[in-house]
């Protein structure tokens, strides 16, 4: 069954961008809405560990790295990796849905190291507010709406197969 039209105007350039691409953009974002948490320190957990975000449903994987100037593309074996659907994803970036029910639901999975990556998640949650400016805040969430309606129950055979992801998953 091919991807609806919406879904597949939106999701096609990001499988056909370079990882390079993806784990630089995603920096550039998270250096910018995590500055107040990159320059209290809070972060720090995460310095010289490499980060991989997978989203399975697209075959899309971004790695990060804490440098001593912020978050940098990364590529290569990650630290600790975590993988969902982009619906999953948005729900958690939008807040809708916390990290830890997501986990228990099997829809978010966390995997390599155990303690950085429950260090990760819990500072997640812990975000409180989104640290998004409020037009950007309103176009996720209208994107995430967007999404759920037309594209979240669309099977993932359907856009590509998932990017696999070696190690354990932290239990």
């Amino acid at each position: 069954m091919p991807l609806p039209p919406l879904c597949d105007l939106v999701t096609r350039p990001l499988r056909w961008l370079p990882r390079r691409l993806h784990g630089g953009g995603l920096a550039l974002l998270l250096n910018r809405v995590l500055a107040p948490a990159l320059a209290d320190g809070e972060l720090d957990f995460l310095h010289g560990k490499t980060l991989a975000i997978t989203v399975d449903d697209l075959g899309v994987r971004y790695g990060l790295r804490l440098a001593d100037d912020g978050f940098v593309a990364a590529d290569g074996d990650a630290d600790v990796r975590f993988a969902a659907s982009l619906h999953t994803l948005l729900l958690l970036a939008t807040q809708r849905e916390d990290a830890d029910s997501l986990f228990f639901q099997r829809r978010l999975r966390i995997e390599g190291d155990t303690a950085t990556g429950l260090h990760l998640k819990n500072f997640i949650d812990a975000l409180g507010e989104p640290p998004l400016p409020p037009a950007l805040q309103r176009a996720l969430e209208r994107f995430t709406d967007l999404h759920g309606r037309h594209c979240a129950g669309v099977a993932s055979s359907d856009v590509t197969r998932a990017v696999p992801t070696p190690g354990a998953a932290l239990r």
